[in-house]
């Protein structure tokens, strides 16, 4: 009997750790990767708030991270590759 109370609360804590999300974003590791690997000067040229760029699927099982640039001078678009967690290329 005892057994089966600890087998049904082993069970329990395994379902609800299983079933708990996580608050943030899966994207956002992304979009820190790719703003991390920009240098001071095209950082400062980020229109709005960088945590909230672009993130869309690219080749290979890439990521592309887009950053609007200020004065509407076009893009910066940094590839991450999710599996090393780190910069592919900068796209200017």
């Amino acid at each position: 009997m005892k057994f089966q109370i600890l087998l049904l609360t082993i069970l329990g804590f395994l379902l609800y750790a299983c079933s708990v999300e996580s608050p943030e974003d899966p994207l956002d590791v992304y979009r820190n990767i790719a703003y991390s690997a920009l240098s001071s000067t095209q950082k400062s040229s980020i229109q709005g708030d960088w945590s909230q760029a672009e993130v869309a699927a690219w080749t290979n099982g890439n990521y592309v991270v887009v950053f609007k640039l200020k004065d509407n001078l076009g893009v910066i678009r940094v590839v991450v590759d999710p599996e090393l967690g780190k910069v592919v290329e900068i796209l200017i």
